[in-house]
């Protein structure tokens, strides 16, 4: 789909443009034509306010005007920081993290000052689509787009303007307001690896109704198997007929629920008697809510002998007690988390539990580095010196997925009985290697 196009640009344009969003000084370009899809943002109910810090208490000004969803507002007072005067549009909208979103919003500023534009969910000032910092010029109009930004699961959206550094009588036009949803179709990035020179290997999409045998295999496990987990981990199914496993509209999902007293979970192999050595290897994934859950996307040997020895790649973990913080590690003999030596690093992925993401493996025989959404989150090296010890990843590893109940890590600040059943959803696992 067709966004943007730009004509008779003038030598002058500056444009900035970051990974997702694009930024223009409407001075410089004679028209911006976007596509037709339907704005969302007309279609809502919206409630207007307005505060000032410190106190962040709602004020009645500054004054404003209001016409055919165009804002003209009077800042009358001075503020020296970001993040000093705000304008915040709450909104009846609600997004789906299966869909993609679009957004555009047109600024103008009467005098200079920097414009922070957030759009979130209502009530949860850390669930986001975006928050950027925007240096406005005087008496120049700006577009503000940000495009395809993958959905997320929010009950009402919210728009924060944060107007900082500015001057008393300071006057803000707020236009062009535009939000639109398009179906999701990931089949369209199947053959492209987002490295040169790799060819898709293996694959799974989850379009079937039912879960490929012929590509995974369930692990079967009571509770305590491993890490003081309290999951059972079943073959498709509970005792009582409950599925931990189902694949429906185009995705997989992995349920965790409690039957009795005992609660069922799944941890799925794929390919797990070739695996594959070497390659990229991806999945997007929406994780579990809830104190206790331990969600998982990783790698263990076809071949393996004892742990840690043996090698472990995590490509993603997740605890639910630290909501949104994903992490990948390496263990080996060398490096690993009895010892306290595991190579690992964390980060904050915004509504991971809200919307799919992509984690990643690149692995070569030289280095293992892991992504999130494209980011590099983990760099491992091989230090070349021929050691199993701090290199077993030269064989083939198959990928892994489950969610796990409780645990040493995921239960050690206790378990929620209460966010269950729960669910992880899969949209797909891909490898390609090397050509």
């Amino acid at each position: 789909m067709t966004i943007f196009s730009l004509s008779a640009m003038a030598q002058s344009m500056s444009i900035y443009q970051g990974d997702e969003h694009i930024f223009y000084d409407l001075n410089d370009v004679d028209s911006i034509t976007f596509d037709h899809t339907p704005n969302l943002w007309r279609t809502t109910d919206k409630s207007l306010s307005f505060y000032y810090a410190p106190g962040w208490t709602q004020i009645a000004d500054p004054l404003y005007t209001e016409n055919n969803g165009s804002y003209t507002v009077t800042l009358s007072r001075s503020t020296s920081a970001q993040w000093q005067a705000q304008m915040t549009l709450l909104t009846g909208l609600a997004t789906d993290a299966h869909k993609n979103y679009n957004f555009r919003i047109k600024l103008r500023v009467s005098k200079a000052l920097t414009a922070t534009v957030k759009l979130y969910q209502d009530g949860n000032d850390k669930l986001y689509y975006f928050e950027e910092r925007v240096p406005l010029s005087a008496d120049k109009e700006y577009v503000f787009e940000r495009k395809d930004m993958p959905g997320l699961d929010m009950s009402r959206v919210g728009l924060v303007l944060d107007f900082g550094g500015n001057k008393v009588g300071t006057i803000v036009n707020v236009s062009g307001l535009y939000l639109s949803e398009t179906d999701y179709d990931s089949s369209k990035d199947l053959n492209s690896c987002p490295l040169p020179d790799y060819k898709l290997v293996w694959h799974d999409e989850f379009s079937t109704r039912t879960l490929s045998t012929a590509r995974w295999t369930y692990q079967t496990a009571d509770a305590g198997w491993v890490n003081h987990e309290l999951q059972t981990y079943v073959n498709a199914k509970s005792p009582k007929g409950g599925r931990v496993t189902e694949c429906s509209d185009g995705t997989l999902k992995i349920y965790t629920f409690k039957e009795g007293d005992k609660v069922y979970s799944a941890r799925l192999y794929g390919n797990k008697t070739l695996g594959f050595k070497y390659g990229y290897i991806e999945a997007r994934i929406k994780l579990p809510k809830g104190k206790g859950t331990w969600p998982a996307w990783w790698m263990m040997p076809v071949s393996s002998s004892a742990w840690p020895g043996c090698g472990e790649i995590d490509i993603m973990e997740e605890v639910g007690v630290d909501a949104n913080v994903v992490s990948s590690s390496i263990h080996c003999q060398a490096y690993n988390h009895p010892s306290n030596t595991q190579k690992t690093h964390a980060m904050t992925c915004v509504g991971a539990e809200d919307g799919f993401h992509i984690y990643a493996l690149e692995w070569t025989e030289d280095y293992i580095r892991t992504y999130v959404d494209g980011t590099e989150q983990l760099y491992f090296e091989n230090d070349k010196t021929g050691n199993n010890d701090t290199w077993p990843f030269n064989k083939a590893f198959y990928p892994i997925l489950n969610v796990a109940w409780g645990g040493d890590w995921g239960g050690y600040a206790g378990v929620d009985e209460s966010a269950l059943p729960l669910t992880m959803e899969v949209d797909y696992v891909r490898v390609w290697q090397k050509q």
